[in-house]
Parts: structure tokens; C-alpha cells; sequence
């Protein structure tokens, strides 16, 4: 009997719970060419450019200021503003793409693998830095964290994830392997050479000079705003809340579709703060494909490059992109942890007609 009450229990806490796309509002053409493309969804924002000119297309988010102020984890899109900030570093003579962990840390990263280690391998993900740090994943927390549903990055904070860096021994340098740890540490290198930390630099140096006060990165739990709300996983169920500590530059931003409106046509227009960074390559993995300050270029089967960062937490999806060669932008958020990449290039590649 307690085997088949256990059992019971476990599957009412993880059965799939069906996800009820949200009223539509917004601009009615966007909405309506959008949804039949975000089954198992419940609450979305999508954002189009075209011309310079942006439209904004919400499910389950209300009209108007509403939609606009929507509150969403943007995940690993956040590496975008990462990226940003190096190229603002790079353009105010602090540092350069090449300058190494040891030369921002000094003494700190004296017998460290990863002493020579630059910002451009960081930013590309070819520094051979593990996905995840080795004594973070070996402890188990983050799985535990994972079934917890709970933000798996959480009590690591800035000076650790510094630490759990230097004690990485890379492997496979100098081929692309995705890391979230090697942008954390990009994140937190470009703080200390700033001689501040990274919620502030970033809100210095990218979200004040663009308007984008609706933005920002909490860090922990503590410093959530009000507008804050829980996400789903794939199977429905809510999600803890991930503000990711020390790891945020990696993917513990929090915005919202009219602050991302503001961000994405400043990158395709080119007058964001550190907008080189979409543009600059740093990294060729093959002709289809490369790497610029925390941005991907890929020819996704249409001829041209597609410029992008997709995103995801334990509640969250996100995807923000755009073809320089027409200008075509589009940003997709949803509160469930499911895929918008195949929508989303899809729009700008053309085959997903709007």
C-alpha cells in the first residue's frame, strides 16, 4: 500500500498537464500567423521588426501596457548582454578581446589551467570550460535542483564561480563546446575589471543608455521585483524561479517584450551599446556557422546568416534573432519550458509565412 500511495503521489507531481494557449492580443495579423505554431504553451510574447519598426503580439499577457511590461526569464539569451558588455570594454580601451583570465585576476589566478584562457574563448565558447562547473555538478545539487524544480544554479555566487573556474582543467580548447560556465566567468572578469559587479555594470553601461528599466538581473531570490511570476516546465507543472547567482551572466536576466522591442532593433540598427558584438566574428566552427561576442551566425539552409541566441530555464523559453541582410528581427518569450528555435528561424528564413 505505501509502494502504490508513493506512486500515486509521484505521478500527480509530474503528469503532463495540457497548456491552454492565452487569449491573443496585440497586433492581430502577428498573433494570428504565431498560434498555430505554440501548442503546449500557455503565456507568449513575440516581438517583430521590420523597416525599423517593431510589433508586438502577446498570449495570455493582456493588451496594451500590459503586454508591454509583461515580466519573463529571458535564460541564456542574457549571454547577449554579456557579449554587449565585452564590446563596450573593448571600445572604452579596458580590455581586449585577447586579454586573459590571469591578466584581469592578477595573483588570484597564479597555477590555474586557465590562467591564459582570453575573453574571445570565453565569448565563444571555445576555451574548453565544461558546461557546467565540476564542483557544482559533482555535488549533485543541480540535479537534485533539477527534480526540486528550483533554480540549480543558486548559492554559487560571483567569487565562487570565479574560483570553480580555476579549478577547471580544460578539454577540447579550441573547438566550440557550449558553456555556461565560461560566460559566467566572462560575465564576472569584465565586473572585476570594471571594479564593480555585473547587475550594476549592466545596468550601467546597456539597460540605462537604451531605456530598458524594466530589465535587470536580480541575482538571487532576495532581489526578485513584484512582477515577477513562476514559469512551467514541459510537462506544466510550475517551475521555481531561477535568478542563477554568480552564474547570472550566463542566464539570469529578467525583461520584458517592450524592453526587448527597445534592445533588438537597437542591435539590428546597430546604435545599442556594444553592438559590435553581433557583428564582430571571433570564432569560425565551419562556412555555415561562427561565433561573435556571445552571438551565433548560422546559414540555417536560406543562403544568409541568421544572427541569434535562443535561451531556456527550468519555466522559461526564449529565442531573439534577426537576418542582417533584410533587417527582419524577432524576438519569441514564453513562460514553458518549450522550444520556440524551429518557429522562430522558421519567420526569419521565410518558411513560416506571416
Amino acid at each position: 500500500m505505501p509502494a502504490a500511495a508513493a506512486v500515486v503521489g509521484l505521478t500527480a507531481l509530474t503528469a503532463p498537464r495540457p497548456a491552454p494557449l492565452g487569449a491573443p492580443a496585440g497586433d492581430e495579423e502577428l498573433a494570428a500567423a504565431l498560434a498555430p505554431h505554440l501548442g503546449g504553451h500557455r503565456r507568449v510574447a513575440a516581438i517583430l521588426v521590420e523597416d525599423g519598426q517593431s510589433r508586438l503580439a502577446g498570449f495570455g499577457t493582456g493588451d496594451d501596457a500590459e503586454l508591454e511590461g509583461s515580466e519573463f526569464e529571458i535564460g541564456s539569451v542574457s549571454k547577449t548582454f554579456t557579449g554587449a558588455l565585452l564590446a563596450v570594454a573593448v571600445e572604452r580601451g579596458e580590455l581586449v578581446t585577447d586579454t586573459t583570465v590571469a591578466e584581469v585576476l592578477g595573483t588570484d589566478a597564479e597555477g590555474s589551467a586557465i590562467a591564459d584562457v582570453t575573453l574571445a574563448e570565453l565569448a565563444t565558447h571555445s576555451s574548453g570550460l565544461p558546461r557546467l562547473a565540476s564542483a557544482a555538478a559533482g555535488g549533485g545539487g543541480s540535479i537534485l535542483a533539477g527534480l526540486l524544480r528550483k533554480d540549480p544554479y543558486r548559492g554559487r555566487d560571483a567569487q565562487q564561480v570565479i574560483a570553480d573556474a580555476l579549478d577547471e582543467t580544460p578539454s577540447g580548447r579550441g573547438e566550440h563546446a557550449y558553456s555556461n560556465l565560461a560566460v559566467a566567468l566572462e560575465g564576472q572578469l569584465l565586473a572585476t575589471a570594471a571594479n564593480t559587479d555585473y547587475a550594476t555594470l549592466l545596468t550601467e553601461r546597456i539597460l540605462e543608455p537604451l531605456g530598458m528599466t524594466s530589465t535587470y538581473a536580480p541575482i538571487t531570490a532576495e532581489n526578485l521585483r513584484e512582477t515577477a511570476r513562476r514559469g512551467h516546465g514541459t510537462s506544466g507543472l510550475r517551475q521555481g524561479m531561477w535568478t542563477m547567482d554568480g552564474s547570472a551572466p550566463a542566464g539570469g536576466i529578467r525583461s520584458t517584450p517592450g524592453d526587448m522591442s527597445r534592445y533588438l532593433t537597437a542591435m539590428i540598427d546597430g546604435s545599442a551599446p556594444g553592438a559590435e558584438a553581433a557583428t564582430e566574428v571571433l570564432f569560425e566552427e565551419s562556412g555555415a556557422s561562427s561565433t561573435a561576442m556571445n552571438w551565433f551566425l548560422e546559414d540555417f539552409g536560406s543562403g544568409q546568416p541568421i544572427t541569434w541566441h535562443n535561451g531556456r530555464t527550468g519555466g522559461y523559453a526564449s529565442f531573439v534573432g534577426w537576418d542582417p541582410s533584410s533587417g527582419r528581427g524577432l524576438a519569441l518569450f514564453s513562460d514553458t519550458a518549450r522550444s520556440l528555435d524551429e518557429l522562430a528561424v522558421g519567420v526569419l528564413t521565410g518558411e513560416v509565412a506571416l
